[in-house]
């Protein structure tokens, strides 16, 4: 089974991409998913991250006000890595077990992984693909969600820079253009993709 990994930059159009795969068929998993059902309440991570950041970070019905955590440890390297060390196994656990679900029912499957260097999963792919964007695009999509340009140069900052990701993935989309141009984008590396390994196969 061919495995793709995808990565890139926050807001630079990761789950656009992955809704291009799946409206073709290709079963996607997104890791951000995961992450948000992994600190469900009743989930163990759950309780792991009320002691280690106190019931302030819970909302009226009891449950993690992820938008609250978010501000707190993207101003905070420390509270970040205390949050990825209880979050990320699980996640990372997660996705391994969806990949090999998948074994049995394709021949192709996507992980969209924001943190896929940071966190040294790439080796877990066949091919990874790092969608880009300019700073000012990432800038302009997170004051979209609300966030101010201070709080949004800081999550930006908190990850692997666009350049560096880029440079060491197999594949680059760049998301400067439009919804369809990225598209089209998208199409062009995955037929890339097939057609490299189809070469490799026949060698």
């Amino acid at each position: 089974m061919l495995t793709v990994g995808v990565t890139g930059g926050i807001a630079c159009g990761k789950s656009l991409v992955g809704s291009f795969l799946k409206r073709r068929g290709y079963p996607v998993c997104e890791s951000d998913q995961l992450a948000h059902e992994a600190i469900e309440p009743g989930e163990p991570a759950y309780q792991e991250i009320v002691d280690a950041f106190g019931s302030e970070i819970l909302d009226s019905t009891g449950a993690i006000d992820r938008g609250l955590l978010g501000k707190r440890v993207f101003a905070n390297a420390v509270e970040r890595e205390k949050l990825n060390a209880i979050v990320h196994p699980r996640v990372r656990q997660a996705w391994k077990a969806w990949m090999a679900d998948q074994r049995a029912r394709g021949d192709a499957a996507v992980v969209i992984v924001p943190l896929l260097y940071e966190v040294g999963a790439e080796r877990e792919f066949d091919v990874v693909v790092c969608v880009s964007a300019p700073e000012s695009e990432q800038l302009a999509r997170l004051a979209g969600r609300g966030l101010t340009e201070t709080e949004a140069r800081a999550r930006i900052a908190a990850q692997m820079g666009v350049e560096e990701k880029s440079g060491r993935a197999d594949y680059t989309i760049v998301n400067d253009d439009s919804e369809a141009v990225l598209e089209e984008k998208t199409w062009e590396v995955m037929d890339n993709i097939l057609e490299s390994r189809n070469g490799n196969e026949k060698q």
